[in-house]
């Protein structure tokens, strides 16, 4: 990629971000279920991937990640000039309007690695379709699991928030879910269990996202999709 090129799959999802946030419906969803659903089918990048498919979710989440890389190269009390980290669209729709690449460095290793996550993350390898219940959709994305593949995965064994009838009854159910969306990278050897699940972020606790090492995280975030592509 060239050095202008860098940023441009970050600039494209920034501009996906704002545009969806700024346009979707304004009115509760319950008694708007229509409305609500078929913009979300036209706009949302994860269901035009999968054909309208409501049901699509993100593997991983890119706001964190671009949050992370922000954060490490620049501090908070450079980017709270900008905006609130906490309001994701006025924070972005601030951003914009200066020159990325001022907290961006393309020539930083870390910024290279989060462009190749944004390129591949807009694609198909990082879309799953989620249980029956589409509600896990809104719900993992909540803290404390805050969309961190990890903590939700273990989450959905028996014994986690995320082991009911309404997702997964029983461990059995949940197994043939990860095997049929390609999900068995997640795991030590691809052992489907608990006890196997990778800890990406290098935490030292699969329940935590935050990175010790943030460039060693975009590599085995990279590194998934990666494998995933050859199944999809």
């Amino acid at each position: 990629m060239t050095r202008n090129g860098i940023l441009k799959p970050i600039e494209e999802k920034i501009d996906q971000w704002i545009y969806y946030e700024s346009n979707n419906p304004k009115i509760r969803y319950k008694g708007n279920e229509k409305l609500h659903d078929n913009f979300r089918k036209e706009n949302d990048l994860d269901c035009q991937l999968t054909d309208g498919d409501l049901k699509a979710d993100t593997i991983f989440s890119l706001w964190l990640p671009l949050r992370f890389s922000l954060v490490r190269l620049n501090g908070y009390s450079i980017l709270n000039k900008i905006g609130n980290m906490n309001d994701k669209l006025a924070f972005l729709n601030e951003f914009i309007k200066h020159d990325i690449e001022k907290f961006l460095p393309v020539n930083e290793a870390i910024v290279e690695k989060l462009s190749e996550l944004f390129c591949r993350g807009m694609k198909r390898e990082n879309v799953m379709i989620l249980p029956h219940n589409s509600s896990i959709n809104s719900k993992r994305g909540l803290p404390p699991y805050y969309d961190y593949m990890p903590h939700f995965l273990h989450e959905c064994f028996q014994g986690g928030s995320f082991a009911k009838a309404m997702y997964f009854s029983n461990d059995d159910e949940l197994v043939e879910w990860i095997e049929t969306q390609h999900l068995k990278m997640f795991f030590e050897n691809e052992e489907i269990k608990k006890s196997a699940i990778k800890d990406l972020s290098g935490s030292g606790n699969v329940k935590n996202n935050i990175p010790k090492n943030l460039e060693v995280m975009l590599k085995n975030y990279i590194d998934v999709l990666k494998v995933r592509e050859e199944f999809i």
